[in-house]
């Protein structure tokens, strides 16, 4: 149902974080399984009940989840300020607690941020746009405004469509550094790999190559574990990447 990452254990029981899977829910269809958004048409009773699911497991309340409408952007704002927002990246500090952030996505790259310090975390919701546009500088700026050093930063980057399954056009691929498009010989367009492309920029950034995880797999290649928008359209199920901090 959950994964998560190694590199938030330093921080102790208060943090709450993972990724979800499509596992262990009760949504039908082309939604089964742990379907955690009603955007795409499933039953709203079943999405709810999903998340219930999620957010005991994972020891949280669903009433204190955080989220935004994502629209593939660069915005990123603090879960005080997060209703009715467009957005694709969200913070909170420990003082938002019992505050838990979370983004949904099928294939994007998921993205959790947090402070080694234990005093701010973000979620971000990174497609290929909002990679472009700059999200995750974005989100890394908003928790340095908080006096979160990037060389302080965890970050763990969830499920996500994987180099060998995202082909794109060459007009997409020259938004993209080099070192991460992928060519073969085989292959009649490039590909992008997204994972790289999170890493190159989160490192950019300033945060440390060995403060990035990499958790789960791919979302396109393992239809029995993850929802994907490239394989299954756009009507499909989708995960949450969620963080926060309990009430202490």
């Amino acid at each position: 149902m959950i994964e998560r990452a190694t590199l938030f254990d330093r921080l102790g029981d208060r943090l709450v974080h993972g990724f979800s899977t499509r596992l262990g829910g009760v949504s039908r269809g082309r939604y089964a399984g742990l379907n955690l958004t009603t955007k795409t048409g499933d039953d709203p009773a079943a999405v709810a009940e999903n998340l219930q699911r999620l957010a005991t497991a994972a020891g949280f309340s669903s009433e204190h989840l955080v989220r935004v409408r994502q629209v593939h952007g660069a915005r990123v704002v603090w879960a005080r300020q997060a209703q009715g927002a467009e957005a694709d990246g969200l913070c909170a500090r420990v003082e938002d607690a019992p505050a838990v952030v979370g983004v949904h996505t099928a294939d994007c790259v998921p993205l959790l941020l947090a402070d080694a310090g234990g005093r701010a975390v973000a979620a971000v919701h990174a497609g290929w746009r909002g990679l472009v546009a700059g999200v995750i500088p974005a989100a890394v700026a908003a928790l340095a405004s908080a006096g979160v050093r990037p060389d302080r930063l965890l970050a763990a980057i969830g499920p996500c469509i994987e180099a060998e399954a995202f082909e794109v056009g060459d007009e997409v691929a020259a938004r993209f550094p080099l070192e991460v498009v992928v060519r073969r010989p085989d292959w009649t367009k490039p590909h992008v790999d997204l994972v790289a492309a999170t890493r190159l920029q989160l490192v950019g950034c300033g945060v440390p190559p060995e403060h990035v995880e990499r958790v789960g797999g791919c979302t396109h290649t393992h239809p029995d574990r993850y929802f994907s928008y490239r394989r299954d359209g756009a009507n499909m199920g989708q995960h949450l990447a969620f963080i926060g901090f309990r009430a202490g």
